[in-house]
C-alpha cells in the first residue's frame, strides 16, 4: 500500500508541474499604428470567431490491475489531470489562432508589463475597450515586438 501512495503522490506532482502556471504566456497586446476603432473591433471579432471553433481531443482514462476501488481512484485522478491538460491545450490553440489571425491582418504582437496588464484586466466594458484601443493605435507603442 505504501508503494501505491508514493507512486500516486509522484504522479500528482509530475502532472501538476506539467499543467502549472510556469507555462503561462508573457502578457501581450496587438498594435497597428493608425488603425481606427471600428476596423480594430472588426478584426478582433473576426479572429475571435475563427478561434472559437477550436476543438481539442478528449481522452478517456482507464485504470486496470488493482482493486476496483484503486482503479476508480486512479481513473478519477487521471481524468482530473486530463481535463486540466485539455483546458491548457485549448487555451494555447486559441491563442495561436488569434495571434496568427491578427498578424495576418497587419498587427504586431507586443509585450506589456504585468502592472498595466493587471490594471486593464480589472476594467470592464467601455473603459476596458478604450484603454486597449489606446494601446493598439498608439503612435509610439510600448513594449518589445514579440516574434511568433
Amino acid at each position: 500500500m505504501k508503494k501505491y501512495k508514493v507512486g500516486a503522490l509522484l504522479l500528482l506532482l509530475v502532472c501538476a508541474a506539467a499543467v502549472g502556471p510556469a507555462h503561462a504566456e508573457e502578457p501581450y497586446y496587438f498594435h497597428k499604428t493608425g488603425v481606427n476603432r471600428e476596423h480594430y473591433m472588426d478584426d478582433v471579432n473576426d479572429c475571435a470567431e475563427l478561434a472559437g471553433g477550436v476543438r481539442v481531443p478528449h481522452y478517456q482514462v482507464y485504470a486496470y490491475g488493482g482493486t476496483p476501488a484503486n482503479n476508480a481512484i486512479a481513473a478519477g485522478v487521471g481524468s482530473f489531470f486530463s481535463a486540466l491538460a485539455e483546458g491548457a491545450l485549448r487555451r494555447r490553440m486559441v491563442s495561436r489562432i488569434e495571434r496568427t489571425c491578427m498578424a495576418d491582418k497587419g498587427y504586431e504582437r507586443r509585450s506589456i508589463d504585468k502592472v498595466s496588464h493587471a490594471e486593464i484586466r480589472k476594467l470592464d466594458g467601455q473603459a476596458k475597450i478604450d484603454r486597449m484601443f489606446a494601446l493598439v493605435s498608439a503612435e509610439q507603442p510600448i513594449g518589445k515586438v514579440l516574434i511568433e
